[in-house]
Protein backbone atom coordinates (compact mmCIF):
# COMPACT_ATOMS: atom_id res chain seq x y z
CA UNK A 1 0.00 0.00 0.00
CA UNK A 2 2.90 2.03 0.58
CA UNK A 3 0.73 4.20 2.99
CA UNK A 4 -1.23 5.30 0.20
CA UNK A 5 -4.11 4.43 2.01
CA UNK A 6 -7.27 6.51 -0.05
CA UNK A 7 -5.64 5.47 -3.44
CA UNK A 8 -5.46 1.14 -2.32
CA UNK A 9 -9.02 1.99 -1.09
CA UNK A 10 -10.17 3.43 -4.42
CA UNK A 11 -8.40 0.40 -6.21
CA UNK A 12 -9.41 -2.19 -3.93
CA UNK A 13 -13.23 -0.99 -4.23
CA UNK A 14 -13.00 -0.77 -7.99
CA UNK A 15 -11.32 -4.42 -7.60
CA UNK A 16 -14.25 -5.56 -5.46
CA UNK A 17 -17.13 -3.64 -7.10
CA UNK A 18 -16.05 -5.34 -10.70
CA UNK A 19 -15.24 -8.52 -9.74
CA UNK A 20 -17.90 -11.66 -11.17
CA UNK A 21 -20.84 -11.89 -8.81
CA UNK A 22 -19.99 -15.78 -8.31
CA UNK A 23 -16.40 -15.45 -7.76
CA UNK A 24 -16.68 -15.38 -3.80
CA UNK A 25 -13.11 -16.63 -3.57
CA UNK A 26 -11.56 -13.79 -5.41
CA UNK A 27 -14.12 -11.36 -3.04
CA UNK A 28 -12.90 -12.96 -0.06
CA UNK A 29 -9.20 -12.18 -1.34
CA UNK A 30 -10.04 -8.22 -2.07
CA UNK A 31 -11.38 -7.83 1.21
CA UNK A 32 -8.65 -9.37 3.24
CA UNK A 33 -6.63 -6.55 2.28
CA UNK A 34 -9.55 -3.85 1.82
CA UNK A 35 -10.88 -4.52 5.18
CA UNK A 36 -7.88 -3.61 7.04
CA UNK A 37 -7.08 -0.25 4.65
CA UNK A 38 -11.13 0.75 5.20
CA UNK A 39 -10.58 0.46 9.12
CA UNK A 40 -7.23 2.63 9.14
CA UNK A 41 -9.56 4.86 7.22
CA UNK A 42 -11.96 4.73 9.75
CA UNK A 43 -14.65 2.92 8.26
CA UNK A 44 -16.30 -0.03 9.89
CA UNK A 45 -17.62 -3.10 8.00
CA UNK A 46 -20.29 -4.44 8.98
CA UNK A 47 -20.40 -8.53 10.75
CA UNK A 48 -23.32 -9.88 8.12
CA UNK A 49 -20.72 -8.82 5.77
CA UNK A 50 -17.72 -10.48 7.26
CA UNK A 51 -19.75 -13.44 8.13
CA UNK A 52 -20.63 -13.48 4.64
CA UNK A 53 -17.41 -14.13 3.16
CA UNK A 54 -15.98 -16.12 6.12
CA UNK A 55 -13.86 -13.24 7.83
CA UNK A 56 -14.70 -14.03 11.52
CA UNK A 57 -10.86 -12.85 12.40
CA UNK A 58 -12.44 -9.20 12.00
CA UNK A 59 -15.26 -9.74 13.76
CA UNK A 60 -13.93 -9.29 17.26
CA UNK A 61 -11.34 -6.58 15.57
CA UNK A 62 -14.26 -4.48 14.63
CA UNK A 63 -16.12 -4.84 17.70
CA UNK A 64 -13.85 -4.03 19.66
CA UNK A 65 -12.79 -0.51 17.69
CA UNK A 66 -16.37 0.31 17.81
CA UNK A 67 -16.46 -0.16 21.85
CA UNK A 68 -13.09 1.10 22.30
CA UNK A 69 -12.18 -2.47 23.70
CA UNK A 70 -8.15 -2.08 23.85
CA UNK A 71 -8.21 -5.72 25.77
CA UNK A 72 -10.33 -7.09 23.02
CA UNK A 73 -8.80 -5.41 20.36
CA UNK A 74 -5.04 -6.69 21.54
CA UNK A 75 -5.98 -10.17 22.31
CA UNK A 76 -7.30 -10.38 18.39
CA UNK A 77 -4.17 -9.41 16.95
CA UNK A 78 -2.34 -11.84 19.15
CA UNK A 79 -5.01 -14.40 17.96
CA UNK A 80 -4.71 -13.80 14.38
CA UNK A 81 -1.06 -12.48 14.12
CA UNK A 82 0.62 -15.29 12.07
CA UNK A 83 -2.57 -14.45 9.33
CA UNK A 84 -1.97 -11.14 9.24
CA UNK A 85 1.42 -10.76 9.25
CA UNK A 86 0.92 -13.94 6.41
CA UNK A 87 -0.99 -11.31 4.63
CA UNK A 88 0.83 -8.35 5.10
CA UNK A 89 -1.96 -6.37 6.71
CA UNK A 90 -0.35 -6.63 10.59
CA UNK A 91 1.36 -3.06 10.76
CA UNK A 92 -1.36 -1.44 9.04
CA UNK A 93 -4.34 -3.45 11.70
CA UNK A 94 -1.91 -1.99 14.49
CA UNK A 95 -1.71 1.40 13.06
CA UNK A 96 -6.21 0.93 13.64
CA UNK A 97 -5.47 0.84 17.20
CA UNK A 98 -5.10 4.75 17.70
CA UNK A 99 -9.67 4.69 16.45
CA UNK A 100 -9.33 1.84 19.41
CA UNK A 101 -8.01 4.50 21.82
CA UNK A 102 -10.27 7.37 21.02
CA UNK A 103 -13.13 5.46 20.82
CA UNK A 104 -12.38 4.66 24.71
CA UNK A 105 -11.26 8.32 25.46
CA UNK A 106 -14.99 9.05 24.20
CA UNK A 107 -16.53 6.81 26.78
CA UNK A 108 -15.05 7.89 29.18
CA UNK A 109 -15.94 10.99 28.67
CA UNK A 110 -19.53 10.12 28.26
CA UNK A 111 -19.52 8.41 31.49
CA UNK A 112 -18.38 11.03 33.43
CA UNK A 113 -20.20 14.16 31.20
CA UNK A 114 -17.20 16.71 31.92
CA UNK A 115 -15.49 18.09 29.56
CA UNK A 116 -12.28 17.92 32.05
CA UNK A 117 -10.81 14.22 32.42
CA UNK A 118 -8.63 13.54 35.27
CA UNK A 119 -5.82 11.75 33.53
CA UNK A 120 -6.08 8.93 36.75
CA UNK A 121 -9.58 7.98 35.27
CA UNK A 122 -8.51 7.65 31.71
CA UNK A 123 -5.51 5.41 32.86
CA UNK A 124 -7.91 3.81 35.62
CA UNK A 125 -10.40 3.03 32.83
CA UNK A 126 -7.17 1.74 30.27
CA UNK A 127 -6.45 -0.87 33.89
CA UNK A 128 -10.05 -2.09 33.80
CA UNK A 129 -8.97 -3.26 30.24
CA UNK A 130 -5.88 -5.08 31.86
CA UNK A 131 -3.27 -2.90 30.70
CA UNK A 132 -1.01 -1.40 33.32
CA UNK A 133 -0.17 2.11 32.04
CA UNK A 134 1.49 4.99 33.89
CA UNK A 135 0.26 9.06 33.63
CA UNK A 136 3.13 9.69 31.30
CA UNK A 137 2.13 7.13 29.17
CA UNK A 138 -1.61 7.83 28.89
CA UNK A 139 -0.40 11.59 28.59
CA UNK A 140 1.34 10.38 25.26
CA UNK A 141 -1.46 8.52 23.49
CA UNK A 142 -3.83 11.53 24.24
CA UNK A 143 -1.16 14.07 22.92
CA UNK A 144 -1.03 11.61 19.80
CA UNK A 145 -4.59 11.83 19.17
CA UNK A 146 -4.36 15.37 19.84
CA UNK A 147 -2.19 15.87 17.52
CA UNK A 148 -3.61 13.77 14.78
CA UNK A 149 -6.97 15.85 14.99
CA UNK A 150 -8.61 12.60 16.78
CA UNK A 151 -9.40 14.43 20.07
CA UNK A 152 -10.38 18.08 20.38
CA UNK A 153 -8.39 19.40 23.45
CA UNK A 154 -5.24 20.20 25.44
CA UNK A 155 -3.51 18.19 28.61
CA UNK A 156 -3.20 20.42 31.59
CA UNK A 157 0.08 18.92 32.25
CA UNK A 158 0.41 20.20 35.61
CA UNK A 159 -2.93 19.65 36.81
CA UNK A 160 -2.34 16.12 35.22
CA UNK A 161 -6.65 17.14 33.30
CA UNK A 162 -7.02 16.17 29.91
CA UNK A 163 -9.47 19.54 28.70
CA UNK A 164 -11.80 18.75 25.86
CA UNK A 165 -13.01 21.38 23.26
CA UNK A 166 -17.04 21.92 24.91
CA UNK A 167 -17.83 21.83 20.79
CA UNK A 168 -17.30 18.23 18.94
CA UNK A 169 -14.81 17.15 21.94
CA UNK A 170 -14.35 13.95 19.16
CA UNK A 171 -15.03 14.93 15.48
CA UNK A 172 -16.07 11.90 13.11
CA UNK A 173 -14.75 13.67 10.36
CA UNK A 174 -11.05 13.59 11.57
CA UNK A 175 -11.68 9.66 11.75
CA UNK A 176 -13.84 8.87 9.14
CA UNK A 177 -11.31 9.91 6.07
CA UNK A 178 -12.11 11.31 2.81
Amino acid sequence: FEDNYKEAEENLDYALLHCHKNATSNKKRILNYLIPVKLERGRLPTVKLLEKYNLKEYVPLVTAIRRGDLRQFNDTLLKYQDKFIQRGTYLLLEKCKTVCHRNLFKRVFVIMGTHQLPLDNVANALKWLGMEIDLDEVECILSNLIFKKYVKGYISHSMRVLVLSKKDPFPIDAVVKK
